[in-house]
């Protein structure tokens, strides 16, 4: 899956929404053109759970989710609207899994120089004990990539190579909704997608 930091992030936000569109209407048009959004721990831990139900509805059943950890535990009890558990329950079968939390997006870690320094990405907890050998993992794309579709594709097999399967998420930074939309389809011809 391919996925920008939520379906605000995209750098033509302004383009691929129409100006007449509510915004919450967003994450629908949103889930109509790709298939995942990540969210931010910023953004799910400080939502009421109303929030995150309507988050659920308002998209396909198709349509997944990949919740990033939240760095620390709430340093008063009640600081934060949700928890894991919470957002878990409340996201249900749309849930794809959790993904470890990004300390920086510009210093985010991707497979370069033969090095591993991919991010774990796990299933949600209460499918974990039904697959527990399943390892996954997520990539941050370099922003250089993200034209040159050709580059991308070898980075790609050299990223599969090292782990010795695909990435199970990719996150792009602040792409456009062709960049995102291009990667979804060069996902799909490399049967990644």
């Amino acid at each position: 899956m391919v996925t920008p930091r939520g379906w605000w992030d995209l750098a033509d936000a302004d383009l691929f929404y129409p100006d007449d569109l509510p915004a919450d209407w967003r994450l629908s048009y949103f889930a109509n053109c790709f298939r995942t959004t990540l969210l931010p721990a910023a953004v799910w831990t400080a939502s009421q759970a109303q929030t995150a139900e309507q988050w659920h509805d308002d998209v396909p059943s198709g349509f997944r989710f990949a919740a990033e950890r939240a760095l620390m535990s709430p340093v008063e009890p009640g600081a934060r609207q949700l928890d894991e558990s919470a957002l878990t329950r409340l996201l249900g079968s749309k849930l794809d899994g959790w993904l470890d939390a990004l300390t920086d997006p510009a210093s985010a870690p991707a497979i370069s120089g033969g090095a591993d320094h991919s991010l774990r990405y796990q299933l949600p907890r209460t499918e974990q004990a039904l697959r527990t050998d399943q390892q996954r993992y997520a990539v941050v794309v370099p922003s250089k990539l993200y034209r040159d579709l050709r580059a991308a594709r070898v980075w790609l097999n050299r990223m599969t190579e090292l782990q010795g399967r695909s990435p199970n998420l990719i996150i792009l930074e602040r792409p456009t909704s062709d960049t995102l939309a291009n990667w979804q389809e060069l996902l799909e011809l490399l049967g990644l997608g």
